[in-house]
C-alpha cells in the first residue's frame, strides 16, 4: 500500500510539472514525454503510447525523435479491438513481461500504454497509473489544438462568407477551405438543376425522381439533416451535409473518405457547421438577388405601364410588349391571339406577332390554346410540351388577356429547349401582360369603333362619309381618279315580293361581288339605300367603265333572287379644274341616264375640258 502511495506522489509530481509547462508540440511528442515520466517512476525498460487514430480506427505508435531503442512490439499499429475488452493485457516476449494498459480519458483521444518490464506491475499500481494518466491527458487537451484551429477557421470563414454576394464564390471558398483542412478527402456539391456554376467546381445535380427518393443524398436534401453512408465493405464512408439556411435547403455537400478511412464524430460536426454556414450565406445571397430582381421587375413593369398609358396605337403596343417579353425570357416566338367573339373566324393573329403564328402549325397551336385555356382563363407553363405531333417547341408560356372577367385572347411565348422558362420568369411575364392587357384591349376596341364609324354595318362596305373624305383627300394630292355609282334596279319590288330580310341578303350578295372584283387600292362604299359606289384612284374613265361592266354582269349572274345594276361613271384629272361636288353630280347624272335608258346598263359622263 505504501508503494502505491509513493508511486502516486511521484507520478503526480512529474505530471504536475508536465502540465505546468506550455506544450506546443504534436500529440505524439507530448505522449512520449508522458511515457518518459512513467519510466522514471516504474521499474520498466520501455514505456510508450499507441494513440488512437479516429480516421483509420486503429492505434498508432507515438515515436519521439529521442527514441533510440527498438520497441517491444514490432507492430507500429494495433487494431481497434486489440484489448479484447480487457483493461490490462500481459504478454511474454523473449522472457520479458509486456503490459498493455487501456487509457480512456474523459477529454481527449484514447490510447494504449505499452510497458516492457522484467516483473509484472501490481494491479493496484496499474490502477493508479491508469487513473492519473487519464487525468493528465484530459488536462493537456491533446486534441484541443485541432479543435481550436477548427473554431478559429469557422469564425473567420463565417465572417468572410457572409460578406460575399455570389453563390459561386461562397461554394468555391468552402471547397478550397475543406481541401486545405482535409486534403485526404474528396468533395462534391449536389445542387439543383437550375444552378449555374463554374466548371472547375465539383458540382453534381440532385435527382428528384421517385427512383432515387430513398438515396442518402436526396434524404439529406429533403430532411435538412446530416446523413452518413458507409461503403458496402465498411472500409470507408460518404458524408452528406445539407447546406441549410433559415428558409430552406440550398444543396448538399458530399464528403468522401478513401478506402480504409473513417470520418470522426468531431470532424463530422465541424464539417456540418461549415455546410450550415455556407447554407446561410447562400440564403443571404439568394434573398439579396431576389430583392434586386424584384426591384428590376417593378421598374420594368412601371416603365411598361408608363409607355402603355401614352395613347399608343395597337401596333406600337404589341411591339412594345413583344420586345419586353423577348428581353425578359429570350423567347423564340411570341404570338398575340385575339378572340373574335361571334365572328366566323375564331381568332385573329395580331400584327406584331412573330412569323410562326401566321403559319399553319402556328394557327393549329393557337386553336389548341383557345380550346384548352379559354374555358377557365388560367395561365399555362409547360416545360416539356408534347400534346401536338412534331411540334418544334417544348417550353411554352400562355397568358390569357383578361379584363373585367372576360378573356379577350392569349399571348403565347415559345422556345425550342425543354424547361427553358423559369417559374420566376413566368410570374414576371404574367404580371407584365396583366398590365398591358387593358391598354391592348382598349386599343383593339378603339380600332373596332373607328372601323364601325367608317363601315356600313350590313354590307361591311365603307360608309358614304368615309368615301367622301378619302376622295377629297386624294383629289388634293393625286393625279386622277374614277367614281362609279351603282343602283340595284327595281329593289323595292324585291322587298315587296320577298320581304326586307331577303332584300338585305341581296344587298350583301351585291356588296360581296363588288369587293371580290375591285382591288385593294379601290374603295367600295354603300352610298345609301340600295345604291353602292366604287372610287378607283389612278385609273381613267374608260377603265372605270370596264370595271362597272364586269360588276354589272357578275351581279346579274350570281345573285339570288337575281337582280341587275344601273351604273354611272365619272372621272377627274389634275390638269382640269374640278371639285368633289362636281364629280359626284356627273356620276349621279350618268346613273340617272342609265336608269332612263332601260336599266341594267353602264353610262359615263365626261367633263367638258373647255
Amino acid at each position: 500500500m505504501k508503494n502505491t502511495e509513493l508511486l502516486m506522489d511521484k507520478l503526480r509530481s512529474l505530471y504536475f510539472e508536465l502540465a505546468s509547462t506550455p506544450l506546443e508540440q504534436s500529440d505524439a511528442n507530448t505522449l512520449c514525454r508522458v511515457a518518459a515520466c512513467i519510466c522514471k517512476v516504474l521499474p520498466v525498460s520501455y514505456s510508450g503510447f499507441y494513440l488512437f487514430n479516429e480516421w483509420q480506427r486503429e492505434y498508432e505508435l507515438c515515436i519521439s525523435d529521442s527514441l533510440i531503442r527498438e520497441v517491444p512490439l514490432k507492430e507500429h499499429r494495433l487494431s481497434e479491438n486489440v484489448m479484447m475488452g480487457e483493461e490490462v493485457n500481459h504478454q511474454i516476449i523473449l522472457e520479458k513481461q509486456v503490459t498493455l494498459l487501456h487509457i480512456l480519458p474523459e477529454e481527449g483521444p484514447k490510447a494504449i500504454l505499452c510497458m516492457e518490464q522484467e516483473f509484472p506491475t501490481p494491479v493496484e499500481e496499474l490502477a493508479v497509473l491508469k487513473a492519473e494518466t487519464e487525468k493528465l491527458i484530459s488536462l493537456l487537451q491533446l486534441d484541443g489544438r485541432r479543435m481550436r484551429r477548427n473554431h478559429a477557421y469557422l469564425f473567420e470563414l463565417t465572417s468572410h462568407l457572409l460578406s460575399l454576394t455570389s453563390q459561386k464564390k461562397i461554394l468555391s471558398e468552402i471547397v478550397q477551405g475543406l481541401r486545405k483542412l482535409y486534403p485526404e478527402l474528396a468533395y462534391n456539391l449536389l445542387l439543383s438543376q437550375d444552378t449555374e456554376l463554374e466548371a472547375e467546381l465539383p458540382v453534381k445535380t440532385i435527382e428528384y425522381s421517385d427512383d432515387v427518393i430513398k438515396r442518402v443524398s436526396t434524404l439529406a436534401f429533403i430532411s435538412g439533416e446530416i446523413q452518413i453512408e458507409e461503403q458496402l465493405d465498411k472500409t470507408g464512408c460518404s458524408l452528406y451535409a445539407p447546406l441549410v439556411g433559415k428558409q430552406g435547403v440550398y444543396g448538399v455537400l458530399q464528403v468522401i473518405s478513401d478506402k480504409g478511412m473513417y470520418i470522426p464524430e468531431k470532424e463530422i460536426n465541424f464539417i456540418s457547421q461549415i455546410a450550415s454556414t455556407a447554407g446561410k450565406a447562400i440564403e443571404n445571397v439568394t434573398l439579396y438577388e431576389k430583392s434586386n430582381h424584384l426591384v428590376s421587375d417593378l421598374k420594368l413593369i412601371n416603365e411598361a405601364t408608363h409607355k402603355l398609358n401614352s395613347n399608343l396605337e395597337m401596333k406600337e403596343i404589341i411591339n412594345l410588349v413583344r420586345e419586353q417579353v423577348m428581353d425578359v425570357c429570350h423567347a423564340s416566338e411570341v404570338g398575340f391571339i385575339y378572340y373574335n367573339g361571334d365572328n366566323e373566324e375564331r381568332f385573329d393573329v395580331l400584327t406584331g406577332s412573330t412569323a410562326f403564328f401566321n403559319t399553319n402549325p402556328g394557327r393549329r397551336f393557337a386553336e389548341y390554346l383557345k380550346d384548352h385555356t379559354d374555358c377557365n382563363g388560367e395561365p399555362l407553363l409547360k416545360g416539356d410540351f408534347d400534346r401536338i405531333d412534331r411540334f418544334p417547341y417544348r417550353s411554352i408560356i400562355a397568358i390569357p388577356m383578361s379584363h373585367s372577367d372576360t378573356v379577350h385572347g392569349i399571348i403565347a411565348i415559345l422556345h425550342e429547349q425543354p424547361y427553358f422558362f423559369s417559374f420566376n420568369t413566368f410570374k414576371l411575364i404574367q404580371s407584365l401582360i396583366q398590365h398591358s392587357t387593358l391598354a391592348l384591349t382598349n386599343t383593339v376596341l378603339k380600332d373596332k369603333l373607328k372601323k364601325a364609324v367608317k363601315t356600313d354595318f350590313l354590307t361591311k362596305l365603307y360608309s358614304r362619309n368615309y368615301l367622301e373624305e378619302e376622295i377629297i383627300a386624294h383629289m388634293a394630292t393625286g393625279e386622277m381618279g374614277t367614281l362609279i355609282l351603282f343602283d340595284i334596279d327595281d329593289f323595292k319590288s324585291i322587298n315587296d315580293t320577298y320581304g326586307h330580310h331577303i332584300g338585305d341578303k341581296v344587298l350583301i350578295q351585291v356588296a360581296d361581288l363588288v369587293k371580290s372584283i375591285v382591288n385593294n387600292r379601290d374603295l367600295a362604299a354603300r352610298w345609301g339605300g340600295e345604291e353602292l359606289a366604287v372610287y378607283a384612284p389612278t385609273i381613267t374613265i374608260n377603265e372605270g367603265v370596264q370595271i362597272a361592266g364586269l360588276i354589272r354582269s357578275q351581279v346579274e349572274k350570281h345573285t339570288n333572287p337575281s337582280v341587275t345594276l344601273s351604273c354611272g361613271v365619272s372621272s377627274w384629272e389634275h390638269t382640269v379644274t374640278d371639285t368633289v361636288s362636281e364629280l359626284f353630280i356627273r356620276a349621279d347624272k350618268a346613273l340617272y341616264e342609265a336608269k332612263n335608258n332601260g336599266k341594267n346598263s353602264v353610262v359615263r359622263y365626261v367633263k367638258n375640258k373647255s
